[in-house]
């Protein structure tokens, strides 16, 4: 399976070379960026020629930064003409569980719903954790 991040500016960038340093070095794993000096169409063509250049019968998995966000659109429009996954609003700790399920051989469908619920775990409100150990 190829996981393609992508981004406002360099978060994607970023983000791929954090999972790198958490879970060691990834084959098929890249990151782009939309920054201020490109166009929406500009992005869509890489990607465009990112999926024309993945093995036939290979997975992709797209993982964006923001729902409605210009690179979310991006996606979205090659959604019509690819058979792709996308989960938006991706974070370091999913895209670890990205990199470990790909590892253990799930699917990209498997990877993706399990990142649906795994989401709202990734967020917490450390304040909150301080005074419910304080309570104990």
């Amino acid at each position: 399976m190829k996981v393609i991040a992508v981004s406002h500016g360099s978060y994607s960038k970023g983000l791929v070379e954090s999972t790198q340093m958490l879970v060691g070095e990834q084959e098929n794993l890249v990151a782009y960026g939309l920054f201020p000096e490109q166009t929406v169409a500009t992005l869509t063509e890489k990607l465009e020629a990112e999926i024309q250049n993945t093995k036939e019968g290979e997975e992709i998995l797209f993982v964006s930064d923001l729902f409605h966000g210009s690179p979310f659109n991006a996606i979205v429009s090659l959604m019509e003409h690819h058979d792709i996954y996308h989960v938006t609003g991706i974070n370091l700790p999913l895209m670890v569980e990205v990199m470990m399920g790909r590892y253990a051989g799930k699917s990209a469908e498997v990877i993706r719903a399990w990142l649906l619920e795994a989401a709202a775990g990734t967020v917490k409100d450390v304040r909150k954790l301080f005074e419910e150990v304080d309570e104990e």
